[in-house]
C-alpha cells in the first residue's frame, strides 16, 4: 500500500513538473529568418507559431523560390524550437532514488 502512495507520489511531482516545463516553453520564442530574407517565423518553444513577417521583396521571387524559402524556415524553426524543448526537458531531469 505505501508503494503505491509512493508512486501517486512521484506521478503528481511529474505532473508539475511538466507543467512547468509547458509553461517555460509557451513562453519561449525563436525567431528564424528565411535563407533569402523574405520570411521571418516566430515560434515558442512548444512549437506555436506566434508571428510570420513577409518581406515586400517576395514579389521579385518566383513561386518556387518563394515555396522553397517558406519551407526552409518552417523547417527550420521546427527544429530549433525542438532543440529548446529537448534542452528544457533534460534540465528537468527527475533523479532516480
Amino acid at each position: 500500500m505505501f508503494d503505491k502512495l509512493g508512486q501517486l507520489k512521484d506521478l503528481w511531482k511529474l505532473k508539475s513538473q511538466m507543467e512547468e516545463i509547458k509553461k517555460r516553453l509557451d513562453n519561449m520564442v525563436i525567431k528564424v529568418e528565411s535563407p533569402r530574407h523574405l520570411f521571418e517565423v516566430t515560434i515558442s518553444g512548444s512549437q506555436e507559431v506566434k508571428e510570420v513577417k513577409v518581406d515586400a521583396l517576395v514579389k521579385n521571387f518566383s513561386e518556387a523560390e518563394i515555396a522553397e524559402d517558406l519551407k526552409s524556415v518552417i523547417n527550420k524553426s521546427v527544429r530549433d524550437s525542438q532543440a529548446l524543448a529537448a534542452q528544457t526537458m533534460g534540465n528537468f531531469a527527475m533523479p532516480q532514488a
